[in-house]
C-alpha cells in the first residue's frame, strides 16, 4: 500500500510539471491580449460556444420546397444550398474577423487544429449517412439529407472527427503568445438533398418549421491545455466530445430558420440563358429612351399546384414565382440608391459590378410582364409571405396555361428594358446583369 501511495504521488508530480509547457486558453476579454496584439488591431469579447441554441442563420431559403408527388425531385435533387460564413453564421452572436478566441504559447505552434464533425450522437443531425448522396446524413424532415463541406479543406463533415492544422498565416503572434482570431476558422457549404429513404426523421408534416435545436455540425479548437486537446482525427463523435461546448466556437444548424413545405409543386422548365439588349447611347437613355428585348419562361406544375403568394398552411401548399437578383453587388447598389419597395423587393436590376470602372452608371433594367406592368425583384430567398412587394407573384398571374395533364405546362412572356434611373446621370459603359427565375412554396 505504501508503494502504491508513493507511485501515485510521483505520477501527479509528472502531470503538474508538464502543464506549463503547453498552455492554450479561451480568450473572452482584452485582458488576455498583449499591448502589441491590441496595437495590431486585435480585440476580444465574451463568447459562449456551440450550445444547442447558439447557432446562427446559414442563409438558406426560408422555405424548403418538398414535392409530394412523383414527377419532380428524384433522389439526389439539391433542395437548397448556402455558404455558411463562420463569422456571421456559426453562432447567434457574430464574431469580428480580428476577434481573438484562443491564446497559446509559441511552443504550441505545431499542435493547433480546427476539428470538425457532424452531431454524431443524434439520429437526425449527423449520426446516420444515406447511401443516396455521398457524404450526406439524415436530417429532421422526412426525405431530407444534409451534407456539410469544410471550404478550407474541401472535405465533407463526417461523424468521425476530422482536423485541419492551423498555421502561422492564420494567426497573430508576439514574443510570448500565439493568438487565434475568428478569421482562422473555416466557412462551409451547407447542402440539403431530397432522398427516398425514410429510415430516420422527426417530422413528415406538410408544413414544419425546424424546431429541432441540435446542431448538424460542429467546429472545435484543439490546442494543448484545453479539454479539446484529447480529440483526435477519426474519433467517433457519437462517443467523443471533449471540450463541448465552451471550446467549440461554432455550430451549423437550420433551427428556427427554415420551414419545410410539402405539396404539389412547380419547377422551371425553360428559360433563356442569355438575353441580349441592343446597344443604345447614353444620350438616348438620358432623354427617356430604352433598349428592350423579350424573353419567355415556362413552368411545369403538378396537377393541383396552388397559385398564391399567401403563406402556406398544413392544408395548402401555395406556389409563387419570382426573379431573384443573385449578385450581392447589384443588390447592395440598388438598396443604396433606394430602389426598393416597402416589402424589401428591388424595383430595378443593376449591373453585377455596378459602380466600378467601365460599367455604365445611372441605368438599370426593369422587367415587365405581359400586360406591361413592371415587376418587383427578389433580393434573396430568405423571406417569403410578403407577396408582390417582396418580389413574389402567384405563378398563374405571370403565366398562361399551355397544356394540361398530370403535369401542366405554363408559359409567361416578359420584357427586359434598359432605362435611365430617375434622378441619376447616365454614363457610358457596359451592362452585364443577372437574374435567376425561382419557383417556391410560400
Amino acid at each position: 500500500m505504501r508503494f502504491c501511495a508513493r507511485s501515485f504521488l510521483f505520477i501527479v508530480g509528472l502531470l503538474l510539471s508538464a502543464s506549463p509547457w503547453a498552455n492554450c486558453i479561451k480568450v473572452t476579454s482584452t485582458s488576455s491580449l498583449s499591448a502589441a496584439a491590441i496595437a495590431a488591431g486585435y480585440t476580444a469579447a465574451s463568447w459562449t460556444g456551440a450550445c444547442d441554441t447558439c447557432s446562427g442563420n446559414i442563409g438558406l431559403p426560408a422555405t424548403i420546397s418538398l414535392n409530394s408527388g412523383s414527377n419532380f425531385q428524384p433522389s439526389g435533387t439539391l433542395l437548397a444550398s448556402a455558404v455558411g460564413n463562420f463569422l456571421t453564421s456559426a453562432t447567434n452572436k457574430a464574431y469580428s474577423s480580428n476577434q481573438i478566441l484562443f491564446r497559446c504559447l509559441l511552443a504550441d505552434a505545431g499542435s493547433l487544429f480546427e476539428m470538425y464533425a457532424t452531431n454524431g450522437d443524434n439520429a437526425y443531425t449527423g449520426k446516420y449517412t444515406t447511401t443516396e448522396v455521398d457524404g450526406a446524413y439524415y436530417d429532421v424532415a422526412k426525405n431530407v439529407a444534409v451534407r456539410i463541406t469544410n471550404l478550407s479543406s474541401g472535405e465533407y463533415y463526417s461523424r468521425y472527427w476530422k482536423q485541419r492544422q492551423l498555421t502561422a498565416d492564420s494567426w497573430y503572434q508576439d514574443g510570448t503568445y500565439i493568438y487565434i482570431p475568428a478569421s482562422a476558422f473555416s466557412n462551409v457549404l451547407y447542402e440539403m438533398y431530397k432522398i427516398s429513404s425514410t429510415s430516420y426523421y422527426v417530422s413528415a408534416a406538410n408544413m414544419y418549421k425546424d424546431a429541432y435545436t441540435q446542431p448538424r455540425g460542429y467546429i472545435a479548437f484543439k490546442g494543448p491545455g484545453l479539454d479539446t486537446n484529447a480529440l483526435t482525427a477519426g474519433m467517433d463523435s457519437l462517443s467523443y466530445f471533449y471540450g463541448w461546448y465552451g471550446n467549440w466556437p461554432g455550430a451549423w444548424s437550420t433551427w428556427n430558420n427554415v420551414t419545410y413545405v410539402r405539396g404539389a409543386l412547380c419547377e422551371v422548365k425553360d428559360y433563356p440563358s442569355v438575353v441580349l439588349l441592343p446597344t443604345i447611347s447614353s444620350a438616348a437613355l438620358q432623354s427617356g429612351g430604352s433598349s428592350q428585348a423579350p424573353f419567355t419562361v415556362s413552368l411545369q406544375c403538378e396537377s393541383g399546384a396552388k397559385s398564391s403568394t399567401s403563406a402556406s398552411t398544413l392544408s395548402s401548399a401555395n406556389v409563387a414565382m419570382g426573379f431573384l437578383v443573385n449578385q450581392p453587388t447589384a443588390v447592395a447598389a440598388a438598396q443604396t440608391l433606394g430602389l426598393v419597395t416597402s416589402g424589401g423587393g428591388l424595383t430595378w436590376l443593376l449591373d453585377n459590378h455596378y459602380g466600378t470602372s467601365g460599367v455604365a452608371s445611372g441605368v438599370g433594367i426593369r422587367i415587365y410582364n405581359r400586360t406591361g406592368s413592371a415587376l418587383n425583384l427578389l433580393p434573396d430567398k430568405a423571406t417569403t409571405g410578403t407577396g408582390n412587394a417582396r418580389g413574389w407573384y402567384a405563378y398563374q398571374d405571370l403565366t398562361s396555361l399551355v397544356s394540361s395533364d398530370t403535369v401542366n405546362t405554363w408559359s409567361g412572356d416578359f420584357t427586359a428594358s434598359l432605362e435611365a434611373l430617375n434622378g441619376q446621370t447616365v454614363t457610358a459603359g457596359t451592362v452585364n446583369a443577372q437574374l435567376q427565375v425561382v419557383v417556391s412554396f410560400q
